[in-house]
């Protein structure tokens, strides 16, 4: 529904959590655990896809009119294959042994489904990026990050993007990222004066919550991607 209701604003470009659920299927969803938003209990990897598909989602967000599950990344790409960009934050399982087999199953999906060039893993965890080099060295990296100087780090796992806090987006950030020819995301971004901050400064991408107030401004200011 969320992505419905995004697309239909004219949102292109997604960015989305990606966990590996009990049957090793990749599943949508932020958090570790399922209690905040469905009111279960429980790790997400404590449950199948199709228990995850049965739960009710729409706890904790806005008024939503009808039920929604946590849907299947397949199901999410399968229903809006004319979107531009695929940001998918991988998300480390509990299990260490489990963070293969996520970024297997994602290599697998993105391949089949032929979205490879439209496809670029991050995550905040050095491990998911070292295994992603590993297993699916075909796939763009990003590293998403709160520290002040995060480019080394993004170098040293070859990213071709940095996923900055909006607070430590700065012009020394974003000179540093052009001249690596790394490109910058700024996260979470909800208010407009941000928007315009991040627009002078060329930021390639924006992350919002807000999709209706952000793109109408970015087409304004002339331009520029909203994810």
């Amino acid at each position: 529904g969320g992505f419905e209701h995004a697309w239909e604003r004219g949102v292109r470009r997604f960015e989305l959590d990606v966990q590996l659920a009990a049957d090793e299927q990749l599943v949508v969803l932020h958090d570790a655990r399922v209690n905040r938003t469905t009111g279960r209990s429980g790790a997400v990897d404590a449950f199948t896809s199709r228990e995850l598909g049965a739960m009710d989602a729409r706890r904790g967000a806005p008024p939503w009119p009808r039920r929604e599950g946590v849907p299947t990344l397949e199901a999410v790409m399968r229903a809006f294959p004319r979107t531009e960009s695929w940001q998918l934050e991988v998300k480390k399982p509990a299990r260490a042994e489990r963070l293969r087999i996520t970024l297997e199953a994602l290599y697998e999906l993105v391949t089949r489904l032929r979205l490879g060039p439209r496809v670029i893993v991050t995550s905040s965890n050095t491990a998911v990026l070292d295994i992603a080099r590993q297993v699916a060295p075909r796939l763009a990296r990003g590293y998403v990050c709160t520290k002040m100087d995060p480019l080394p780090i993004a170098e040293e796992f070859g990213c071709r993007m940095v996923v900055a806090n909006l607070f430590t987006c700065t012009p020394r950030l974003r000179l540093g990222a052009w001249r690596r020819r790394i490109e910058l995301s700024a996260w979470t971004v909800n208010d407009p004066i941000s928007i315009r901050n991040l627009y002078r400064m060329r930021a390639h991408s924006i992350i919002t919550d807000y999709p209706s107030m952000a793109l109408p401004l970015v087409g304004q200011l002339g331009g520029g991607r909203a994810a």
